[in-house]
């Protein structure tokens, strides 16, 4: 242990007498879980605010006729979907962790690989700029960026997966070789 460590210890110990005891019943980690989840949660209201989830959520009841308003609204503030607003920014870095799998492990050409890392990275700086460092929101944008990416080579390849370009390929060698 570290002298740092050292002085760390004695002094959460001497601001909470009861942190051995709790340590040993696994009550700080327990705190520290809960801590984190809060953080999450934290860092996901945030990213609602940056990306204007309340306004979004504002002008779809405005574009309801004015008797379904007042039900609407009930809908929009009840606990589910609190839930769900915060859910969303959550499950948008999860996408992204997905999407860096996808790079890393998919049968994609380098070249395709190469463009995807680019895209995300464009994507995840220009929304961590914009959100101001939300992590949450970079991870967001990183996968729209990947997203981005994967659309133009779909156009500019024609449409079509490099599986499909390569079942082409063996048809026609099949067809001139006269086996189908």
């Amino acid at each position: 242990m570290t002298p740092l460590e050292r002085d760390l210890l004695l002094k959460a110990i001497q601001n909470n007498p009861d942190f051995m005891g709790g340590l040993a019943q696994g009550k700080a980690l327990r705190n520290l879980g809960g801590q984190t989840l809060s953080g999450i949660g934290n860092m996901a209201d945030d990213a609602n605010r940056v990306m204007g989830g309340d306004q979004i959520v504002a002008a779809g009841v405005k574009a309801l006729p004015k008797g379904l308003r007042a039900g609407a609204m009930g809908v929009v503030r009840s606990a589910p979907m609190r839930f769900a607003g915060r859910a969303l920014p959550v499950l948008g870095a999860v996408q992204a962790v997905g999407d860096v799998g996808d790079i890393v492990l998919g049968d994609d050409s380098f070249g395709n690989k190469v463009m995807d890392t680019a895209a995300m990275g464009f994507g995840g700086t220009i929304a961590g700029a914009l959100s101001l460092g939300n992590p949450l929101v970079a991870a967001g944008g990183a996968s729209l960026g990947k997203a981005a990416s994967d659309g133009l080579q779909f156009l500019l390849g024609g449409g079509k997966s490099a599986e499909e370009r390569k079942l082409e390929e063996a048809l026609k060698l099949l067809q001139q070789r006269g086996l189908v």
